[in-house]
């Protein structure tokens, strides 16, 4: 299921400006970067890949909202388990797809309208 559920996360990333995000989204990209770099040292390559990308963009997020972020004293808490790992791992995918359908906003506004003829 967790397989799953990362598959989908990284089908986005976000573009929202983190500086304008409320304390709750920072919050929670805390929350999920410490999943994430829990499912980045799990025995499944796949499940290690998607972990270790999506911690280093909930850091980026974190970086850019909270500077001072001490991401080493983070990993000495405890990653969630059981129901409380299955709720925030879907809110840490509904949090990537949301910047993902942000940057295909982007791109499409970016792309020209029409293909130049060689």
């Amino acid at each position: 299921m967790e397989s799953v559920l990362l598959a989908a996360m990284f089908t986005a990333a976000s573009t929202l400006s983190p500086a304008n995000e409320p304390a709750a989204a920072v919050a929670l990209d805390q929350r999920c970067f410490r999943l994430m770099a829990d499912l980045a040292e799990a025995e499944d390559p796949r499940i290690r890949s998607l972990g270790r990308t999506a911690a280093q963009y909930f850091l980026g997020r974190i970086d850019a909202s909270a500077s001072g972020y001490d991401s080493e004293a983070a990993l000495e808490t405890p990653a969630p388990q059981g129901a409380d790992r299955t709720r925030l791992l879907g809110a840490c995918g509904n949090a990537m797809q949301a910047g993902g359908r942000d940057f295909r906003s982007i791109g499409e506004a970016l792309a020209p309208s029409t293909r130049p003829t060689i």
